[in-house]
């Protein structure tokens, strides 16, 4: 008798928890399904804005580089020589974190033009690469380079000395700066060329702006390997101005793709 009373409260027990807690259970369960059913599709979505986003504040971030980008002078007084330094390490910083933003931008636009033909994967690795040498190019000409300086503005002042030999020093270093220059422009351009040759291939995204990439960035490696277009900062601002046009491009092609998505993923389907 006591086990059957006992029993009799457990059922009471789990009926009244079922009906105070059943409905909540149920919506999570509900939610839980659903989350699982969207959860790609919606994932998907919000990568390629986010790429979209890193495209575009990449090449900005690379447009205002190229604009506040100084440039040296022949003599310079120690206190030209601070400043020059200063506003050079804040460019080449903000030259980092967009080279940043445009990998992690190319991983997504990468995602979405993933195929059999691996053009796409071997364009990213090959920004990679060429991510690689500008990162180095962007720390002597932003840190090394200036600090040289400040030691040369120093000797000159306390020791009398000539300037003559820290610039054939600083000229030495600097020739490592326009070998990585020449490295991340060739390869940059390489990667712009896949990219657009697997848009074309696959008719994804924006063929004018696959048309104008398999176009411009062949050509500016060629300018490059003939020795027509020096990576001066001019030259640099020829190549970064051809990539940003290709990047923002590719941005809003991604952005307009997800839209589209968004929109005929919001329609109802016929039963």
């Amino acid at each position: 008798m006591p086990d059957e009373r006992r029993v009799r409260q457990r059922q009471l027990r789990f009926l009244m928890f079922f009906r105070t807690k059943g409905p909540a259970l149920f919506v999570i369960a509900r939610w839980g399904v659903t989350s699982r059913c969207v959860s790609p599709y919606s994932t998907r979505m919000t990568d390629n804005r986010r790429a979209a986003w890193a495209l575009v504040l990449g090449s900005v971030g690379g447009m205002v580089t190229m604009a506040i980008h100084p440039v040296s002078m022949a003599q310079l007084t120690p206190p030209q020589i601070q400043h020059l330094a200063t506003i050079s390490g804040i460019a080449h910083g903000l030259a980092l974190a967009s080279v940043l933003l445009l990998f992690l931008g190319t991983c997504g636009l990468t995602r979405a033009l993933t195929g059999p033909d691996r053009l796409a994967f071997s364009a990213l690795v090959t920004y990679g690469f060429a991510a690689v040498a500008i990162m180095i190019a962007a720390s002597v000409s932003g840190w090394i380079v200036p600090d040289i300086m400040r030691l040369m503005a120093r000797d000159v002042a306390t020791n009398s000395g000539s300037q003559a030999d820290w610039r054939i020093a600083i000229a030495a270093i600097f020739q490592i700066n326009q070998a990585m220059a020449r490295i991340y422009s060739v390869g940059a351009a390489v990667a712009i060329t896949l990219w657009s040759a697997r848009c074309l291939r696959s008719g994804q995204l924006s063929r004018g702006m696959a048309t104008y990439g398999c176009v411009t960035a062949p050509l500016i490696a060629v300018l490059i390997f003939i020795g027509y277009l020096r990576l001066d900062v001019h030259g640099m601002a020829v190549v970064m101005l051809s990539e940003v046009v290709w990047f923002v491009g590719m941005g809003i092609a991604l952005w307009r793709t997800d839209a589209r998505a968004a929109r005929t993923a919001s329609q109802p389907t016929a039963s």
